[in-house]
């Protein structure tokens, strides 16, 4: 771990308010890595030995069931930690992380991660809280299960407002999301989702070119999230 990393790590939120001092505590078990896109970093039911901080990049959040069916999916952006649930309580994860891109990523161990923040009060209140902004998205995204179509613009309107860069009067989101995938995250079939597409892009609300989606009126998805 050298002083470039060390810069990176503040730009975390959790770790931000550590003096550079502080940080040297985890000299000896930051670890660096990267990852092509379609590598796993960890699967369901894995022993959940690594507490992640992503530098650059997205990662997919899956889980399934017995038959194979996804029941879950979720993605994180970069300058994000992960997983946040299970902190001090689980000993497995419960789903699996893939590279949507190239990734560039730290990782400590689970134990010191947990012994370090135990120490640290303002640290402790900032897992609190991004828990509670995680927890917060997705009753909102429960409790705005609708017809299927509206499963699509709801998953859609998440994913502006948690992955999406402001560019002037757009927003980019530079995770390239397929269709398919639109579908499991609303719930619904490709075709749903090309129907609902075709509509939004025909009324000139978003367009998608080299694997990015543009929202040209982010107030349509910020009216429905309101």
């Amino acid at each position: 771990m050298n002083q470039y990393s060390i810069k990176d790590l503040k730009k975390f939120d959790i770790l931000s308010d550590l003096s550079n001092d502080q940080l040297q505590y985890f000299k000896s078990s930051v670890y660096w890595r990267t990852y092509k896109k379609g590598q796993f970093l960890f699967i369901e039911d894995d022993p959940r030995e690594r507490i992640y901080f992503l530098l650059k990049g997205f990662v997919k959040l899956t889980r399934t069931n017995q038959s194979g069916k996804m029941t879950y999916c979720d993605y994180v952006k970069s300058f994000t930690m992960f997983p946040c649930g299970g902190l001090f309580t689980d000993s497995t994860y419960h789903y699996s992380a893939e590279a949507v891109t190239d990734l560039e990523l730290f990782y400590l161990p689970t134990k010191i991660f947990e012994e370090q923040i135990k120490k640290n009060r303002s640290q402790l209140i900032k897992v609190v809280n991004s828990l509670s902004g995680i927890l917060k998205t997705h009753e909102n995204r429960v409790q705005q299960i609708a017809n299927a179509q509206q499963r699509v613009l709801q998953a859609l309107t998440y994913l502006m407002t948690d992955l999406g860069v402001s560019k002037g009067h757009e927003v980019a989101i530079q995770c390239p999301i397929t269709t398919t995938e639109l579908a499991y995250l609303s719930g619904t079939s490709r075709e749903t989702v090309s129907q609902v597409l075709k509509h939004l892009k025909n009324d000139g609300i978003l367009s998608y070119k080299n694997k990015i989606w543009t929202i040209h009126k982010p107030l349509f998805f910020e009216e429905m999230a309101s």
